[in-house]
């Protein structure tokens, strides 16, 4: 009976303690990734990248309201073959923070960064390009250091419509 009792508490405390392994200020976690057009040698695909912020987070917009502030900021390393775009941000929500004199430009719960993907007539499908989200995360008027949330987009061959 008893070791029933204990494997019932840890089962309990499992999703508690994955949740802990997080540290402050990692508030920024990955969402779906897709793309939209066809991707095919030679073609312009949008790589859409979905990233969710904890509650009661938030983080400066990729145009904070004050230069010192650190933006949110999406790097890529596109392979031969693959040319980036200019990124697309969202506009950052106004936020007015207790203890400061000027409102926030911000993102909170999810937003989305559109990345438009030129393939060369001669690139090999399907092919990965790293990317590098840099955020700083806060929570009201408190910041904490600035963080890196690594991750690969993937495109795929696009499948022939029958």
């Amino acid at each position: 009976m008893k070791r029933m009792f204990a494997l019932s508490a840890l089962l309990l405390l499992l999703p508690m303690a994955a949740r802990a392994q997080k540290k402050v200020g990692e508030a920024a976690s990955l969402g779906k990734i897709g793309i939209q057009g066809e991707a095919k040698a030679g073609a312009t695909v949008t790589a859409v990248v979905r990233i969710k912020i904890e509650p009661g987070y938030h983080t400066h917009s990729n145009k904070p309201s004050e230069p010192n502030f650190i933006p949110t900021r999406l790097e890529l390393t596109p392979p031969a073959g693959v040319k980036a775009g200019a990124i697309k941000y969202p506009e950052g929500k106004s936020e007015k923070v207790q203890g400061l004199d000027k409102p926030l430009s911000v993102y909170e719960d999810e937003f989305q960064i559109d990345v438009p993907l030129t393939l060369d007539a001669k690139v090999s499908l399907p092919l990965t390009i790293p990317a590098t989200l840099s955020y700083q995360a806060c929570r009201g008027a408190t910041c904490y250091p600035p963080k890196k949330l690594k991750f690969d987009i993937e495109v795929s061959a696009a499948s022939k419509a029958k």
